[in-house]
């Protein structure tokens, strides 16, 4: 940094500095004739500007950015009249770099860094196998967009790109996940537009849902519409649907229960999890349906050091619905199903990890699943 910019800071950061008289001489190399002399001695008992440990002030020494965002880091904490702000504040953006290494928060800057777009996303690379019949591989793509209308309401939208490479068309599907608002309302959380929504471990629902979602402590409620199935090719227009789920922590573990009613069905759910011993835990869940009264329990535990998750399994046939899914294999909507399930998961390194899924059911073929994915 040159003299020239030196000079401008010193007489900037004296302007920000409280008014204190002009003590004896702090440093050795500054002449009391010098220009600076009154300067840099108020500087000094202000606390502004330290010198260095043998005593002298070193005026024609190069300043580093990081020697000078540590005077304008002291100089931010005293009390400033307006002129005195907006000065400060042009220094703020200057070393803004520096300063949030150093852990000073420039306001300023901090402000618009929270009103910019945040860009965030995720890439799964999958291969699925159907023992006796087939397999496939697929890639999915998604970039979320979250940012801020005002103080008060945020939004945030999602696109979505799959490919399959078996598929013959050697098409990329892609498509409008999400695109919402949110805002607190009378005390809660509210949601309007396109969400996620996913219903205890997802058992009884695990898709989007277009509508509204409200959230005040451990209580959620979701009013809307479904996204529509396809049955044979063919699409069936969206459904109304309702749901509730409340939340609560016991003893180191968690119970969630949920209701749902998804076009003519309507179902409950209740799961728990607790720790059992060191590093393992213990899952369950269970799920009725109203409408056809079948239902469905799963028992097993979880061994977190190795990432190793035991279940098993016990459902009767349209228990579950189409819009339940575990993101990895799907469980079945038509047939009874009994037997176990297991699952393997693994950093592979920051922001990527690896999943590994097994089921051995009756009245369907063991399936396979290995997933990479990866978050940006």
């Amino acid at each position: 940094m040159n003299k020239r910019l030196l000079k401008v800071a010193v007489t900037t950061a004296l302007a920000a500095s409280i008014a204190v008289p002009a003590f004896a001489n702090p440093f050795s190399d500054v002449p009391v004739k010098h220009w600076s002399y009154d300067a840099v001695s108020k500087l000094a008992q202000a606390g502004i500007v330290d010198g260095y440990g043998d005593g002298t002030f070193k005026g024609d020494k190069t300043v580093t950015r990081y020697e000078m965002a540590q005077i304008v880091a002291k100089a931010m904490t005293k009390s400033l009249n307006n002129d005195q702000k907006a000065t400060v504040e042009k220094l703020e953006k200057e070393f803004a770099t520096e300063l949030n290494t150093m852990g000073v928060k420039v306001e300023g800057m901090q402000n618009q860094i929270d009103n910019m777009v945040k860009i965030s996303g995720d890439a799964r690379v999958r291969y699925t196998n159907v023992e006796d019949t087939n397999d496939k591989t697929d890639l999915r793509t998604r970039v979320s967009f979250d940012g801020k209308i005002n103080n008060e309401i945020g939004y945030n939208a999602r696109l979505s790109a799959s490919f399959n490479p078996s598929d013959n068309n050697q098409t990329v599907g892609v498509k409008l996940d999400t695109a919402n608002v949110a805002f607190n309302a009378l005390g809660a959380k509210a949601t309007v537009g396109r969400q996620d929504v996913t219903l205890g471990s997802g058992i009884l629902f695990d898709d989007r849902m277009t509508g509204l979602g409200l959230q005040t402590g451990a209580l959620k409620l979701f009013a809307g519409n479904n996204t529509g199935t396809t049955t044979n090719g063919t699409a069936n227009a969206p459904e109304h649907m309702y749901a509730a789920e409340y939340g609560v922590n016991v003893m180191g573990g968690k119970i969630t229960a949920d209701y749902l009613k998804n076009g003519d069905n309507k179902a409950y759910a209740i799961n728990g999890s607790a720790p059992i011993a060191n590093g393992v835990t213990a899952l369950a869940d269970y799920v009725k349906n109203d409408t056809n009264k079948a239902s469905a329990t799963a028992f097993g535990v979880k061994f977190n050091k190795a990432g190793l998750t035991v279940l098993h399994r016990d459902a009767d046939a349209g228990v579950y619905n189409a819009y339940s899914s575990s993101d990895v294999i799907a469980l079945p909507t038509d047939v009874a199903i009994k037997g176990m399930e297991y699952q393997y998961d693994k950093a592979l390194t920051k922001n990527a990890n690896l999943n590994v899924k097994y089921q051995d059911f009756d009245n369907m073929n063991a399936r396979t699943s290995a997933a990479v994915n990866v978050k940006f």
